[in-house]
Parts: C-alpha cells; sequence; structure tokens
C-alpha cells in the first residue's frame, strides 16, 4: 500500500509539472510568435526605405551628371566665344610629353 501511495504521489507531482511546463512553453510561443512578427513589419520598413534611399541615389547620380553636362557646356561655350579651341591644346601636350 505504501508503494502504491508513492506512485501515486510521483505521478499527481509528475503531472502538475507537465501541466506547467505545457502551459510556460505555450506562453513563450506566443511571445516568440510576436516577436517574429514584429521583426517582420520591421524589416519590411526597412526595405522600403532601403528601396526609396536607392532611388534618392539615382535621383541625385542623375542631377549631378545632367549639372556636370550643363556645366562642360557651359565651359566648352565660353571657350569658343573667346576662340580657346580644345583640341588643339590636347594635341600640344600630347607632342610635348
Amino acid at each position: 500500500m505504501d508503494t502504491l501511495l508513492h506512485a501515486d504521489i510521483f505521478f499527481f507531482v509528475t503531472t502538475i509539472a507537465v501541466v506547467v511546463f505545457t502551459i510556460a512553453l505555450t506562453v513563450l510561443i506566443v511571445y516568440l510568435v510576436q516577436l517574429c512578427r514584429s521583426l517582420r513589419k520591421i524589416a519590411d520598413a526597412v526595405d522600403e526605405e532601403v528601396i526609396l534611399v536607392r532611388q534618392d541615389m539615382n535621383d541625385l547620380r542623375n542631377g549631378i551628371r545632367k549639372r556636370g553636362e550643363q556645366a562642360s557646356t557651359a565651359i566648352s561655350w565660353i571657350g569658343q566665344l573667346f576662340g580657346v579651341n580644345n583640341k588643339s591644346r590636347s594635341k600640344k601636350k600630347s607632342k610635348k610629353e
């Protein structure tokens, strides 16, 4: 009888431990799912910002190229106005070297 009582106590304590462990594990999984959802939202927001930054950089690069072309055109126009020939300068430099 004493052994049977010890076995009942053991199974009762084990059942309580398994139930508590299962509840704790369930709560942990719920929090992990919420954390993963939050991380997914953050990653999506970062992806959108990266796309916007990439577009801004392309716009900036194109603006710099356009302004560079405008400056080059303006410089060559001023050079033509004063009679400076860029082609003859480059040939003279290459002959001297």
